[in-house]
Parts: structure tokens; C-alpha cells; sequence
């Protein structure tokens, strides 16, 4: 039993950034488990991606979800969005976050909304290093998992620092 827990814990620290995470499956006003992107239109969707670094201690932390839960609360109250997912690793130093919307103009009107600009600009406090990455994908596509949501980061993810 002793070997097992070694093994396992040497396969958990073993795992890269991200590795070792657990997320919330995707939802959202304009999806639907097995049926897909319910909005109307067959044209592309645009993917968002963010990926957080948040700084140690608790307080950064804890402002950082403060702000993310406010904008969560009326996320699906956004016109065009499509559906969304949030992920972290366990000790909480690294967050990602998953949007899919309508089309561009969807995504825009959100990200200028003061409640995403306010959320953000608080947030921030708490946070070490941010990458985005924005893709248009066919609603078939949709939802992407995890593992290709990172991978569109680490390719084509830009950052503000």
C-alpha cells in the first residue's frame, strides 16, 4: 500500500502545469449535452481562452475568484454567448477560463460591458501572469475539451505584461 501511495504521488508531482487540475464541465444558455450549440446560425463560433497565474497568499486569491464569481453570476444573462467552463489546478495557483460565443460581436460586447471591465481590473490585483488566446472554431467543435484548450494557449496565446 505504501509503494502505491509513492507511486502515486510521484505520478501527481510529476505532471506539468495544468496537469494536476480539475474543472467544471462546460454550459451555458445557447448549449445543450448531446445536441450541441443551440443558438440559431450555422456559421463559426469564437472560442475564448484565458489562463491565470494567481500570485501566493490568500488574499490575492481569494479577490481573484471574488471578482470571477461576480462576473459568473451574470454570465449567462449575456447575449450570444454560447457556453463556458472554468478550470484549476489543486493548490489553486493556475486558473483557466473557457468561453464560447455567437460570433465576434458577442465577444466584444461582453468584454467591454462594465461589469466584465470592473471584475477584471480588480482581479488583476491577484494575478501574476495572464495568456488569452481567441480561435474561431465550427459549431461542431463545440464544446472543445481541455486538453486541445491548452494546446490552442500554448500555440497561439498572447500575453499583457
Amino acid at each position: 500500500m505504501i509503494r502505491l501511495g509513492k507511486l502515486l504521488l510521484a505520478a501527481l508531482l510529476g505532471l506539468g502545469p495544468g496537469g494536476c487540475a480539475f474543472s467544471t464541465g462546460f454550459k451555458g444558455p445557447g448549449y445543450v449535452r448531446g445536441t450541441g450549440v443551440t443558438l440559431p446560425g450555422d456559421g463559426p463560433v469564437v472560442l475564448s481562452l484565458t489562463q491565470a497565474g494567481l500570485k501566493p497568499g490568500a488574499a490575492g486569491r481569494r479577490l481573484f475568484w471574488e471578482r470571477t464569481d461576480s462576473i459568473h453570476r451574470g454570465l449567462e444573462a449575456q447575449p450570444g454567448l454560447i457556453g463556458y467552463a472554468l478550470r484549476r489546478t489543486l493548490d489553486g495557483s493556475m486558473v483557466w477560463t473557457m468561453t464560447v460565443w455567437q460570433d465576434e460581436v458577442a465577444l466584444r460586447a461582453f468584454l467591454r460591458s462594465e461589469a466584465h471591465r470592473n471584475a477584471v481590473k480588480t482581479a488583476m490585483e491577484g494575478v501574476d501572469s495572464a495568456v488569452f488566446a481567441r480561435k474561431t472554431l465550427p459549431r461542431s467543435a463545440i464544446p472543445i475539451d481541455w486538453d486541445a484548450a491548452l494546446a490552442i494557449l500554448e500555440r497561439e496565446g498572447y500575453s499583457y505584461q
